[in-house]
């Protein structure tokens, strides 16, 4: 079988349904430090009609929670590509296969249904109020933000206030269920992991507005604002430090695709939250 030749291996599980090799499966993620919610959409083949009619579901309904998590990698060696909600589901015919379709958001269920009515004093505390009503959302890395002066009046859709709790040159994102908040100059993690033919890279590293873009073999160690080395023997003058901006996931175990695309732009003085 493909999947043996090629070592990839994965496992997903969503709303109690537990999916692993040699059953196939093919996905598509985005994920970045900025531009919305990141996103999932994965296919599983032949599924038995029980677990098919479990993963149904319509995308105007917001009150069904299904959580997902997806681990891949290769052999033993697995890592967590996504965790969050199922948004949609649904299931149709493809020839001879019957095809599950899931599109997940990370934080999803949190951002639509969460809603926040409180006053608060200082703005560790205001954040601390928004995840006490996004229940399925856990606290991440936070900056250290200028604290408020006055009391502040939060009333809305949770996830939608803390638009208003950032400083200039802050973000806020959410990856794996975590909140992160941090600086264009922070990073999460001082791990800095090698990125050349060696280790995966498939691609020459391109430069466009200040920003890098590459393509690895798929590489759990490779993180949305994290770092990583460039090594490039065929643009060696883009070798350096990055912080990753964004990464765009593809795969099929049965298929070609097992790779990512990774935007990042260069770490410069970088520090850690």
């Amino acid at each position: 079988m493909r999947q043996s030749r090629f070592n990839r291996n994965y496992e997903l599980e969503v709303n109690g349904v537990a999916v692993r090799p040699p059953m196939r499966v093919s996905f598509s993620a985005n994920k970045a430090v900025s531009g919305g919610l990141n996103k999932l959409t994965v296919q599983v083949f032949n599924l038995k009609e029980s677990n098919r009619l479990a993963l149904a579901k319509d995308a105007e309904d917001n009150t069904k929670n299904m959580p997902i998590s997806f681990k891949v990698g290769y052999g033993d060696s697995l890592g967590l590509l996504f965790r969050g909600t199922v948004h949609r589901g649904i299931n149709t015919r493809k020839g001879p296969d019957i095809v599950t379709e899931l599109v997940c958001l990370d934080g999803g269920f949190d951002y639509l249904n969460s809603f926040t009515s409180k006053t608060v004093r200082g703005k560790s505390k205001a954040v601390d109020a928004v995840l006490a009503d996004m229940p399925n959302t856990g606290k991440g890395k936070i900056t250290k933000q200028q604290e408020l002066i006055r009391p502040r009046v939060m009333v809305g859709a949770s996830a939608r206030l803390l638009d208003e709790l950032l400083d200039e040159g802050e973000t806020w994102y959410i990856d794996n269920e975590q909140l992160h908040i941090i600086k264009n100059n922070e990073v999460v993690s001082r791990f800095i992991p090698v990125v050349n033919s060696e280790t995966g890279l498939l691609t020459t590293p391109s430069r466009e507005n200040s920003k890098i873009t590459f393509e690895t073999l798929m590489n759990p160690s490779l993180k949305i604002a994290g770092l990583c080395s460039v090594e490039s023997k065929s643009a060696p003058h883009l070798d350096g430090v990055y912080k990753i901006d964004a990464i765009g996931y593809s795969g099929d175990n049965y298929g070609s695709d097992w790779t990512q695309s990774v935007t990042a732009i260069l770490a410069g003085s970088y520090s850690v939250v």
